[in-house]
């Protein structure tokens, strides 16, 4: 009787970790941890473990890249960028080879890889989003190249705009505007967590870095939804004398801006005010609000030059990126 071939799932049921994790060791990654990677090659070679060969078409016509993005129910994130911008970024990485680029939503649905109409998919790019532990596994398991936009985790494949530094850039404006009297407060969006608190984080490394007072239990202001400005946010201007407000986006800069005007406060004689991510809608603006560029032409075309490197030249260089965004000076700070 013929042995038990192993696997990826064997050698991760042995370790007690996730498939996804001993899959990207035994195929290179320099992700992972050099202890854990040892762990995982000694046990797979204790255990007899052979790599299956993927058969790729060398020389092919056209490389297929399927593109995720948010569910539909997440609509406010399709209010944040313009997929046709993301689309050009990653055929200008691609350059003059030919892709056939195919958009689905991120619902966990693991067979779309299954359906031969849509041939062989080479690559894969999750804008917004994450793969799921079945698609992550089985992207893992057949070798194919993903990576993830504006989301990082230290075991993937990622390229993103720097929070950080971006929130510090306007911090460091609204501080050469208003020296030590400086009493800023972010305003936070819980719809989107893992970016929000990577731009909370900036605001509060940027304030401790010179010395300005913030509290991040009593100056972070967190709302679900644009509605709670006038109910969470204007109050607390009123009642905590802030004179700086960092919001978490264009959007909430702009709806924060006209709740103002409702007060009849003027901006930046009330408080400064910056948003992030240079919004098309910042030009129907009266006045220009401070922001940073969060280019998609960018991420795309980081995303397609990756892909273009492990798809073409076979290259295992991982990618964690964080791109600057540059600081769009307006009249709001």
């Amino acid at each position: 009787m013929m042995a038990k071939k192993v696997t990826v799932y064997d050698i991760a049921k042995a370790l007690d970790i996730s498939p996804s994790t001993v899959s990207r060791v035994l195929n290179n990654s320099s992700l992972i941890s050099e202890e854990k990677r040892e762990l995982i090659l000694r046990t797979a070679e204790e255990m007899h473990y052979e790599k299956r060969s993927i058969k790729k078409q060398k020389g092919r016509a056209i490389i297929t890249i399927r593109l995720f993005l948010p569910m539909a129910k997440f609509s406010y994130i399709h209010l944040f960028y313009d997929v046709a911008e993301l689309l050009e970024g990653v055929q200008q990485g691609f350059g003059e080879t030919r892709i056939n680029i195919i958009t689905s939503l991120n619902d966990g649905d693991a067979s779309l890889f299954d359906s031969k109409k849509l041939g062989d998919i080479d690559g894969c790019i999750f804008a917004f989003t994450k793969p799921s532990v079945q698609i992550e596994e089985l992207l893992e398991d057949r070798s194919v190249p993903f990576l993830m936009l504006n989301r990082s985790n230290p075991e993937h494949n990622y390229v993103l705009v720097d929070n950080l530094s971006g929130m510090d850039k306007l911090v460091g404006a609204m501080y050469e505007k208003r020296k030590d009297s400086l009493k800023p407060c972010f305003i936070g969006f819980s719809q989107l967590p893992s970016v929000s608190a990577l731009r909370e984080q900036g605001v509060i490394e940027a304030c401790q870095r010179r010395h300005i007072t913030f509290d991040p239990d009593l100056d972070v202001i967190m709302v679900d939804s644009l509605t709670e400005l006038n109910s969470k946010v204007i109050p607390a201007l009123k009642e905590r004398s802030y004179n700086a407000v960092l919001c978490f986006n264009d959007l909430m800069a702009v709806s924060l801006y006209q709740a103002a005007l409702h007060q009849n406060w003027q901006v930046p004689d009330r408080f400064s005010l910056s948003g992030f991510d240079n919004s098309p809608m910042l030009q129907l603006m009266d006045q220009r609000i401070d922001t940073i560029e969060f280019s998609l032409r960018t991420l795309g075309m980081e995303a397609g030059l990756w892909l273009s490197s492990r798809i073409i030249d076979r290259s295992q260089a991982p990618i964690q990126k964080a791109l600057e965004g540059p600081y769009i000076v307006g009249e709001t700070i």
